[in-house]
């Protein structure tokens, strides 16, 4: 076994400033995340409205990413990650003003911007990290975006209860965040000699014959190389909404009072279990690290449904998001891998919609479930999605293996 040491590291100066401009890029959405809810309450807004707000943000990101994807391409992912970053500096600066309609138009705003950041980011990770050490390197990197939600919602509401600061402060904060993110951004992609795109060896397949509407749309906006990994992210992604947001409610139901020491249980498993289990994946392969993550996000559910106290619930919180953390930072490594080297903004694009189409449907799943069948049936329910999704990993093992094209 090759000696860890003996190979190259991913902790350059590139990726670690690459890095720090995501963390203040997503520092900027987590302050925002519990003030936008507060916000509209103080301007006279009903709970209805506050989901439909949250529900735009996720809408023109998914809508806007494929062609952002092509922006990337075409334009290079740092200039595609400053514009984006500036964006959101902008468009955030539009909430100062207390409107409700001003604040629609501002979220309807940072979604192409967010899309923007993610699948930019993505593809500059793809391009400067070390062949082997993928996945190690995308669990470090999704690990300290993750982190922002740790440090900047507290942050978010201590400032708004202090009494010469309110709302607007918090807006200020969540701008300058995206300044530094655009900074850094352009430092970090200066210097940067760009190696050419590997050239398709002998042994590769001729392209398969396109028809014209196809090749003008489908294989222009979305890489379908990686279309199997998005689907098991997404799949992956469907239960947040019953860990995060539902739970309090179930908890409730169960008389299981104090639910904070789960959330600092799920956030520390998010933040700490992505790049240990990031490592993880390149040493066992990336097929085994997929069905241990739907196993580990089984198993979670599974304590929820028979948890009678708070540390059940912190356990059944961790084992869930141990396993949301391998299975992100192994399903980004195999986009990586798999997808087209020459239209890596493409190919991130069609690989992080799978994000906010899982937790926007996962909302709307969880919620209707409820409505119907309860909360255990709810998470019933959520089994059975991670079921099929380790079922269709387990039968498809070659749609998770990197082929010799794209090893390179």
């Amino acid at each position: 076994m090759p000696d860890q040491a003996a190979k190259p590291s991913f902790w350059t100066r590139t990726f670690i400033l690459l890095s720090v401009s995501q963390f203040l890029a997503y520092g900027h959405h987590a302050v925002l995340t519990p003030t936008l809810p507060l916000y509209l309450d103080h301007l006279g807004s009903s709970p209805f409205m506050v989901g439909l707000l949250l529900a735009c943000f996720s809408a023109t990101s998914v809508v806007i990413r494929p062609l952002v994807g092509t922006w990337v391409d075409s334009g290079g992912e740092i200039r595609v990650l400053t514009l984006s970053c500036i964006g959101l500096c902008l468009t955030v600066m539009i909430f100062v003003v207390p409107n409700v309609e001003g604040a629609f138009t501002a979220n309807i705003l940072r979604g192409f911007c967010w899309a923007g950041i993610n699948t930019s980011g993505y593809a500059f990770l793809a391009a400067v990290v070390p062949t082997d050490r993928r996945g190690e390197a995308s669990g470090y990197y999704s690990g300290i975006q993750s982190s922002a939600s740790l440090f900047f919602p507290p942050a978010a509401l201590w400032i708004i209860g202090l009494p010469a600061a309110g709302y607007a402060a918090v807006f200020f904060v969540s701008s300058a965040a995206a300044v530094l993110a655009a900074v850094l951004a352009q430092v970090c992609g200066r210097g940067i000699k760009r190696a050419a795109p590997p050239s398709a060896p002998e042994t590769q397949a001729p392209p398969e014959p396109q028809a014209p509407g196809d090749r003008t749309f489908s294989r222009t906006y979305f890489d379908r190389g990686i279309l199997f990994t998005a689907l098991l992210l997404f799949c992956m992604n469907l239960p947040w909404s019953g860990l995060n947001s539902f739970i309090v409610l179930y908890a409730r139901e169960v008389g299981i009072e104090s639910l904070g020491w789960y959330f600092v249980a799920i956030g520390l498993a998010s933040v700490v279990g992505r790049p240990l289990l990031g490592q993880m994946s390149d040493r066992i392969g990336r097929a085994p690290a997929v069905a241990a993550a739907y196993v580990l996000e089984i198993a979670g559910i599974a304590l929820v449904l028979v948890a009678s106290n708070v540390t059940v619930m912190m356990i059944a919180g961790a084992f869930y998001f141990l396993g949301y953390a391998l299975g992100v930072s192994t399903t980004l490594a195999l986009a990586i891998e798999r997808g087209d080297p020459k239209r890596r903004g493409v190919t991130m694009a069609t690989f992080s919609m799978a994000f906010p189409l899982g937790s926007g449907l996962g909302s709307a799943l969880s919620g209707g479930v409820i409505a119907l069948v309860g909360y255990r049936g709810m998470y019933i329910t959520l089994i059975g999605v991670l079921a099929v999704g380790l079922l269709l990993s387990l039968f498809n093992r070659a749609g998770l293996t990197t082929p010799a094209r794209r090893a390179a």
